[in-house]
């Protein structure tokens, strides 16, 4: 992933990888179980490698969303790849499609290096050849059109976006698109489970297959009301106050949304928000805590500092 000359708050997004609740980490038992048997069949570099590569796909998810201002809290390890714990919900169609683009376009920049390389040593081969394909096969296959899948989110996104414009009712919008992306997601699953069947008959015996088609199965209907771990993400300079840290002052309109607001912050500076109408008046300034205040009390990151001053200045007359 590339990051710009300022930082854009990717430093902030190592408070990430520090959890309230426990390790950002969590390895569920059947990958365990999966990890006996691939050392059972002499595969374990590669099932241990698939892991790696599946890591890094989320880890890419989780910077995507901290730059929005969200805290993806958990990865989880599972027998044929790795999820993580989240919440999205707020923010908009466009920038869902950006985080879960930016999993796949990550892993398939690794095979590119890993291609560049070959390049320029050919010798390298060898010793990077699994590590480009497994990159390149976890890229491929998440960018179908599938649920659970970042492609089945991706096409889901980009129907809502065309019928919201057709349809009246967000709502209805979104589920005429998530019903369109489930049946193709069966029809996936069913196309695996039919491709597993057909090579029994022959005798040979791809569990893949079958795992990959109930995992789409399930992921269709799935834990659907289950409500995920959802955190914004911490600003507070605590830890740099104690040790001194030089101030930073930004002017802005109150027009100016969170997620604009985003990429001013840095672990190198405390921030401190000048506020000013159309007029160029200035209204307040908001320091950097304030600031986490007000956005952990926002409903999603493209409210403006303007609105939010408001309604926390009236919370706080009423109480």
């Amino acid at each position: 992933m590339r990051y710009r000359k300022h930082k854009r708050q990717s430093a902030d997004c190592r408070s990430f990888y520090k959890e309230k609740n426990g390790s950002v980490f969590r390895i569920h038992p059947l990958f365990l179980i999966a990890g006996i048997w691939y050392a059972f069949k002499g595969e374990l570099f590669l099932f241990l490698l698939s892991a790696l590569v599946a890591v890094q796909h989320e880890c890419a998810h989780a910077f995507a969303s901290a730059r929005l201002g969200y805290k993806l809290n958990k990865i989880v390890l599972m027998p044929f790849g790795a999820v993580i714990d989240g919440d999205l919900r707020g923010i908009s169609f466009k920038d869902e499609i950006y985080v879960a683009l930016c999993g796949p376009l990550c892993n398939l920049c690794t095979a590119g290096i890993f291609i560049a390389i070959w390049w320029l040593t050919p010798t390298m081969y060898a010793f990077t050849d699994t590590a480009c394909l497994s990159s390149l096969t976890i890229a491929l296959v998440n960018l179908l059109p599938a649920y659970p899948l970042d492609g089945g989110r991706i096409l889901k996104c980009a129907l809502a976006r065309a019928f919201v414009k057709r349809y009246p009712n967000e709502d209805y919008a979104v589920k005429k698109a998530e019903n369109i992306c489930r049946i193709l997601t069966l029809f996936f699953a069913s196309v695996l489970l039919v491709l597993f069947a057909g090579l029994c008959a022959r005798k040979q015996f791809h569990f893949t297959l079958l795992a990959f088609s109930l995992f789409l199965a399930v992921g269709t209907f799935g834990n659907r009301d289950k409500k995920a771990v959802y955190d914004k993400m911490d600003f507070s300079c605590r830890d740099g106050l104690a040790r001194g840290i030089e101030l930073r002052r930004v002017a802005v309109l109150d027009t100016c949304t969170v997620k604009n607001a985003l990429r001013f912050l840095s672990r190198e500076n405390y921030l401190v928000f000048e506020v000013f109408d159309c007029y160029e008046r200035h209204l307040f300034d908001l320091p950097q805590n304030a600031f986490f205040e007000l956005f952990s009390k926002a409903d999603s990151p493209y409210e403006t500092l303007g609105n939010l001053w408001v309604k926390f200045s009236q919370q706080s007359i009423e109480k």
